[in-house]
C-alpha cells in the first residue's frame, strides 16, 4: 500500500500567506523523508503568490476559490491508493471534516486554532505558545498537538540557529517584516513614524516587502529609502532568515516571523492589529515578544524599548529557548504514525 498526503491552505489578501508558508515547509519536510509516494500542495491562491512560496520538491496545484479547492481535492484523493488530508485554513468546521471523509480521505489532521470542526480532527496542531493540551475540551478523541514544541520553522531558518541568543551592547540595525500582504499598509505608518521621532538618527532600517503587498505602499517605501541613506527596501526574499541573523531587533505583527526571530535568538518586537493582537498580547505575558500597541504608537515603543538592551537580551534568550525548531519534524512524525492505525487504514 503506498500513501500520499494532500496538504490544503489558502492565502493572500486580508488573510495574509503564513498558511501557504507554513504548509510549504511540512511538505518539504515530509517529502524528504521518502516514505510517502505523493505530497501535493492544493492552495487557493494567486499564481504570483504560489510561485514565491512553492517548494521544488513537492507538486502544487493552484485554485481560484474554495469550490474549486473542494473539487480538486476529491479528484485527488479518488487518484491515491491510501491519502491523508492536512488542512490549514481559517474557520474549519464539522461538515468540513466530514466532507473530506465522504471524499475518501483515512485521516485528517488540522493546523492552526481557528474553526470548532476542528476538534473533530484525527491530529490537532495549534503550534501557539501559549497553548497546551488543557486548551482542548474534554470530547476530543484525537491526537492534540499543542505549543511551541510543535512550531513549524522554515528548516533554512533553522539551519542559521545559533548556540547562543543575542548578547549586542546596542541596538544598530531594526528589521521591520510585517507579513507578506500588510494589507493596512502599517510598514509605510511605521517607517514614517519611525524618522519622526528623530531619537536615532544613526538607527540602520530594513523593511521587507511581501508578494502581496499594494504596489502604492512599495512605491512609497522605495521613494523613501532614495533619500535615507540608513534605510533599504528587501522585496519577497525567499527566506528570512539571514535578514533576521543580519539585525538586531526584529518588528513583526506576531505570526510565523517572530517564531522564526526566536528560534535565531533575536528580540522580537509586534505592532498589536486586527485579530493578532490577542496573540501579541499572549505572547508579551510570556516574555517571548515586546508589544508595541497600535501602530500609531508604535515607533514611540519602539524607540523606548531599544534603550533598555537588559530588557532586550531576556526577550532574546526566552524566545531562543522556547523555539528550538524541531516542531516541523515532531509533526510529520506523528503524521506517518497515522499509517500504522488499522482503523485509519
Amino acid at each position: 500500500m503506498s500513501f500520499s498526503v494532500v496538504l490544503q491552505a489558502a492565502g493572500g489578501g486580508a488573510i495574509g500567506v503564513g498558511h501557504l508558508s507554513r504548509t510549504a515547509t511540512l511538505a518539504t519536510a515530509l517529502r524528504k523523508t521518502g516514505f510517502w509516494h505523493r505530497v501535493i500542495l492544493l492552495w487557493e491562491t494567486t499564481p504570483e503568490i504560489a510561485a514565491h512560496f512553492q517548494p521544488p520538491e513537492c507538486e502544487v496545484i493552484v485554485v481560484p476559490n474554495s469550490q474549486a479547492a473542494f473539487r480538486e481535492r476529491s479528484h485527488l484523493c479518488a487518484e491515491q491508493d491510501s491519502a491523508i488530508l492536512v488542512t490549514d485554513l481559517l474557520n474549519v468546521q464539522p461538515q468540513d471534516i466530514v466532507a473530506a471523509k465522504k471524499q475518501g480521505y483515512q485521516a485528517f489532521v488540522h493546523i492552526n486554532d481557528s474553526g470548532s470542526g476542528r476538534f473533530l480532527a484525527d491530529i490537532l496542531v495549534d503550534e501557539d505558545a501559549f497553548k497546551s493540551l488543557k486548551d482542548l475540551p474534554a470530547s476530543f478523541e484525537g491526537v492534540g498537538l499543542m505549543g511551541a514544541s510543535y512550531r513549524i520553522i522554515n528548516q533554512s531558518v533553522v539551519q542559521l540557529r545559533p548556540s547562543a541568543p543575542w548578547q549586542g551592547e546596542t541596538v544598530e540595525k531594526v528589521l521591520i517584516t510585517l507579513g507578506g500582504a500588510d494589507p493596512d499598509n502599517l510598514t509605510l505608518k511605521l517607517v514614517q513614524s519611525l524618522y519622526q521621532q528623530e531619537e536615532h538618527p544613526n538607527l540602520s532600517v530594513t523593511t521587507v516587502v511581501g508578494p502581496a503587498f499594494d504596489i502604492k505602499q512599495v512605491n512609497n517605501l522605495e521613494n523613501i529609502a532614495e533619500k535615507k541613506d540608513n534605510f533599504r527596501v528587501v522585496k519577497s526574499p525567499v527566506s528570512l532568515g539571514k535578514l533576521i541573523q543580519e539585525h538586531d531587533l526584529i518588528v513583526t505583527l506576531g505570526g510565523i516571523t517572530s517564531y522564526e526571530a526566536m528560534c535565531l535568538g533575536k528580540p522580537c518586537a509586534a505592532i498589536a492589529w486586527g485579530s493578532m493582537k490577542y496573540y501579541i498580547e499572549q505572547l508579551s505575558l510570556l516574555g517571548l515578544l515586546s508589544n508595541l500597541g497600535e501602530v500609531n504608537y508604535a515607533a514611540h515603543h519602539l524607540c523606548e524599548i531599544m534603550k533598555n538592551v537588559d530588557s532586550l537580551h531576556k526577550l532574546a534568550r526566552l524566545g531562543w529557548k522556547k523555539i528550538d525548531g524541531q516542531g516541523t519534524e515532531r509533526i510529520y512524525n506523528k503524521i506517518y504514525e497515522l499509517t500504522n492505525i488499522s482503523k485509519f487504514f
